[in-house]
């Protein structure tokens, strides 16, 4: 009976034994909760709280299990290499270590954590976005980075995680955000906060390729409303982004304290810039004269051009009233002209150009001096040769033809005085009758009896001088005959006398 009894509660032991040792298993396997830490089922996920519990290190021998770690509050300074999987956390799905004094973080700390969708880095020390860290986590979907002394955000800071969906920086110390910073998020961001930091100005381009962005917190930023913003600020209206509260301008001190929202897009100017391209300009009355200024501002000011302060008008009654005056001003990209038409001397003095939009009104003038117009006497040297070749040619010339002309003249007389000649000596050589000697005066008569056809100029009867007359010529003709002749002659027909010498 005592062997009985003793044999049973040995079993008992033994049973008790295994008991134990399975539960013992059981518990090894599954881990031990921190007494500072609450394990428990929260929302569908199996979920470990150490808030403020003082840790110093990540805990060990937690459930293997485990899905969310929070882990904020506690002094961790520091997470190193393959932290989580060293502490075989490999189901991790969200961690929170926001406000553990983090300053470094080693390039392997998230490795093998394959299924992390969610890093809560909130208000630790980290003075840069930890890009070499997040290449082991290239499916994590939220990251936060709020209140960390991050001060700049460079080219493809999150190009290793594409799969981002919302990301916090808000109360960090931004003050510059690249322009490719976020680059790789195209179509993936939908939430971005960059919301009480110290940006004043970024570049449209930064964020109008965000493709699937549905809200934007820009708001507690020293902003300044200028031109440079105006392309962000008429994005945002055309995608209509909601945002809690709008951004409040701080410069420039026209717009300073005014909310994004009560701004009309215009009022997101630059002040306009002006110079003048010359600083003088002379001119002769009577010519067209054109003045320059360079201009430049956005939105792109309004021109105007005054003389004695008084307003030019294009193609207008200038400011005199006494006459009309045209002007054209013509402004092509930066520039503007002023053509002053048909310059007189009264047009001379000062214009101003001025340029105005929103953002100011800026001026610049300019001096056109206008002379009385004189005759040129520089004439080139080329022209002058020129001119007296040519006139030495025309005088060449008409000597040439005066000669010829002279020549010709002198050739025609000769001519016609041989001609003459040769007449007056066929006449003498057919004198038909000589009457005798007149003693009184030293000229005979002479008839010519019968019909005889002869040239008009052998018809004329000429007088010939006695003593000329040779004796063989013609017989010497006295007696009663001759006289009756020549009485018929004397009465009947016209006696032509002609000396001959």
């Amino acid at each position: 009976m005592t062997q009985r009894i003793s044999k049973s509660r040995s079993s008992q032991k033994q049973h008790n034994i295994i008991i134990l040792a399975i539960t013992w298993c059981v518990l090894g396997a599954s881990g031990d909760c921190p007494h500072v830490c609450e394990c428990k089922w929260k929302s569908g996920k199996e979920s470990v709280s150490c808030f403020n519990a003082n840790l110093t290190s990540i805990p060990q021998h937690l459930d293997s299990g485990t899905q969310v770690l929070d882990l904020t509050g506690n002094s961790l300074g520091n997470i190193g290499r393959d932290a989580f999987h060293i502490a075989k956390l490999l189901n991790l799905q969200k961690i929170f270590v926001a406000k553990c004094k983090i300053q470094t973080l080693d390039r392997y700390a998230f490795r093998k954590l394959t299924n992390l969708v969610e890093l809560d880095l909130s208000y630790n020390a980290i003075a840069s976005i930890p890009s070499h860290v997040l290449e082991s986590i290239p499916e994590l979907r939220e990251l936060k980075l709020n209140g960390n002394p991050i001060q700049r955000i460079f080219n493809d800071a999150f190009s290793n995680v594409q799969q981002i969906v919302r990301l916090e920086l808000s109360n960090c110390r931004l003050g510059t955000v690249e322009h490719r910073a976020f680059r790789g998020l195209e179509h993936t961001l939908e939430w971005l906060k960059l919301d009480n930091n110290r940006i004043v100005n970024i570049k449209s381009s930064t964020l109008t390729f965000l493709h699937s962005l549905h809200g934007l917190e820009l708001t507690n930023n020293p902003w300044n409303c200028s031109c440079d913003l105006r392309p962000l600020r008429e994005w945002m209206l055309r995608q209509n982004l909601p945002s809690s509260v709008s951004p409040v301008c701080k410069y420039p001190q026209r717009l300073a304290d005014k909310p994004w929202d009560k701004l009309a897009l215009n009022e997101f100017a630059c002040s306009p810039t002006i110079q003048s391209a010359r600083a003088s300009y002379n001119a002769i009355e009577g010519i067209n004269s054109t003045l320059s200024c360079r201009v430049s501002g956005s939105p792109f000011p309004d021109i105007k051009w005054f003389w004695k302060n008084k307003l030019i008008a294009n193609i207008s009654t200038g400011v005199s009233s006494i006459s009309r005056k045209l002007y054209q001003i013509n402004t092509s990209n930066d520039l503007t002209r002023l053509t002053i038409l048909n310059l007189e001397l009264v047009d001379s003095g000062t214009y101003l150009c001025t340029a105005e939009n929103s953002a100011g009104k800026v001026e610049a003038n300019t001096t056109l001096v206008v002379a009385k117009r004189t005759l040129d006497y520089n004439i080139s040297w080329s022209v002058l040769l020129a001119s007296v070749f040519v006139a030495l040619l025309f005088v060449l010339t008409t000597c040439l033809c005066v000669l010829c002309f002279c020549s010709v003249q002198k050739r025609n007389a000769i001519r016609n005085l041989s001609r003459q000649d040769s007449f007056e000596k066929i006449e003498l050589n057919n004198k038909p009758v000589v009457t005798n000697h007149t003693t009184a005066n030293h000229y005979a008569e002479v008839a010519v009896v019968g019909p005889v056809k002869q040239h008009p100029k052998h018809r004329e009867y000429r007088g010939l001088p006695a003593d000329d007359v040779e004796e063989h010529d013609t017989p010497h003709t006295t007696g009663p005959e001759a006289r009756i002749i020549s009485g018929v002659l004397r009465s009947e027909l016209p006696v032509q006398h002609h000396v001959l010498r």
